[in-house]
């Protein structure tokens, strides 16, 4: 606690000079004598370069719980059972997803057949390779760009969360149930938002 106290006090001396520099700048975060939140963040903030999945992660369609289970997965921050492994609570760090896939692996199985839904004229399984595609090529404002960007969000949250109820409450489901748990979340907040009417009619026939 203390030593994060004293990391924001090191920040704001360095970036402000003192604290009544900072409580200047701060004065100054106001729009018809109203204070903006974001303008005291940004202000206070350090000013760093947007990294490239930023878009992808932190997407305008998503729900909140996806993009931040999305932005964990993006930092290698989801390795649960190796951290068990390391507390001693568990032995064998085997994936619980993929212990009972006999023909092809859990995760894959749900990802492909999601990226067939959503007609993508490519098919990868590999981490990087689909985040560094969607970092290049679907960084753009337009609705079906966004539906997918919250189709990757949503299966890494409910891989996630499927994963943990196979190892704290030892309940299974098969992949076909995910992916329709997936599709059902991605089509109620789509058609829910501020869609055209063409666009309304294209994402009804997923």
């Amino acid at each position: 606690m203390w030593r994060q106290i004293l990391k924001v006090r090191d920040l704001v001396l360095r970036r402000f000079g003192n604290v009544h520099n900072q409580l200047r700048a701060i004065a100054n975060c106001h729009s018809n004598g109203k204070m903006k939140i974001s303008s005291i963040y940004n202000t206070i903030s350090q000013s760093s370069a947007a990294v490239p999945w930023a878009k992808t992660v932190w997407g305008d369609l998503h729900y909140p719980k996806h993009s931040i289970i999305l932005w964990l997965a993006t930092l290698s921050k989801l390795l649960t059972k190796d951290r068990l492994c390391r507390m001693g609570i568990l032995e064998i760090n085997q994936c619980v997803l993929c212990a009972d896939s006999v023909s092809q692996p859990f995760s894959s199985y749900v990802w492909i057949n999601l990226m067939a839904w959503m007609k993508f004229t490519w098919r990868s399984c590999c981490w990087s390779q689909v985040m560094r595609w969607y970092s290049n090529n679907l960084r753009g404002l337009g609705f079906m760009k966004k539906l997918k960007r919250m189709m990757l969000s949503g299966a890494i949250y409910w891989i996630w969360k499927e994963r943990n109820l196979r190892i704290f409450q030892q309940r299974t489901r098969s992949p076909n149930q995910l992916i329709k748990e997936i599709k059902i979340s991605l089509l109620l907040k789509a058609l829910n938002d501020d869609v055209p009417e063409y666009l309304r009619e294209e994402v009804a026939k997923l």
